[in-house]
């Protein structure tokens, strides 16, 4: 099952998006895809949440069903080896010697 990361979530129109794990496009979650622990407490997610979902389909395209929080750890963060290196701070300039008290010598 797909793993990923609640990118934003809006409760008052009970929907939001979800960054999956192993890269692509956003996938959008409705408040009706996502399990309920407590049938008494209304359907939500917090932005920052680890997720598994499945994809399903909805009236206007793909949408994350079966959405419930995931128990796996975050998977280390993906490199982008198309971006160039941050660059190196230049290192510190050595002191140099204080002239006056080098001329009295």
């Amino acid at each position: 099952m797909p793993t990923g990361t609640v990118k934003v979530w809006s409760g008052s129109r009970g929907s939001g998006w979800i960054r999956p794990d192993n890269g692509g496009n956003l996938v959008y979650v409705h408040k009706s895809g996502v399990e309920r622990g407590d049938e008494a407490r209304a359907a939500r997610l917090e932005a920052g949440q680890r997720v598994e979902f499945q994809i399903g389909q909805r009236p206007k395209g793909a949408a994350a069903i079966n959405v419930r929080p995931s128990t796996s750890p975050a998977p280390p963060p993906r490199v982008d080896r198309n971006q160039p290196a941050a660059p190196t701070p230049p290192a510190p300039a050595s002191p140099e010697p204080d002239e006056e008290a080098t001329a009295g010598s």
